[in-house]
């Protein structure tokens, strides 16, 4: 019976699928989209800054990683995740833009 061929479609990337190799992060409307991001260690997160206000990736976890640039239309910043934890962020120019990576093995 080959009435079911669609059942074998890719799904699309949930937050319980953690994404491996690049995960993007648009920066639209003021707002991170996805807001979190579930990945593997080694994953290159990237931010790219969609909106037309300036923007920046700050990090607010105890974990420390770097922080952007302030970033114009266009700009992108990335951050390869090595360690497993959850990295909580906010833009540092709009306090109330906040966003996470977890990193789990």
């Amino acid at each position: 019976d080959k009435k079911d061929d669609g059942a074998k479609a890719p799904k699309a990337a949930s937050s319980s699928t953690p994404l491996s190799g690049k995960a993007p992060v648009k920066i639209v409307n003021f707002e991170f989209k996805p807001q979190k991001v579930v990945v593997k260690p080694g994953t290159e997160v990237t931010w790219t800054n969609d909106d037309t206000a300036i923007h920046d990736v700050k990090d607010t976890s105890p974990l420390n990683t770097p922080k952007s640039k302030e970033m114009a239309k266009g700009d992108t910043f990335s951050i390869t995740y090595a360690s497993p934890g959850t990295y909580s962020y906010i833009c540092g120019i709009h306090q109330y833009m906040t966003g996470s990576v977890e990193v789990v093995p």
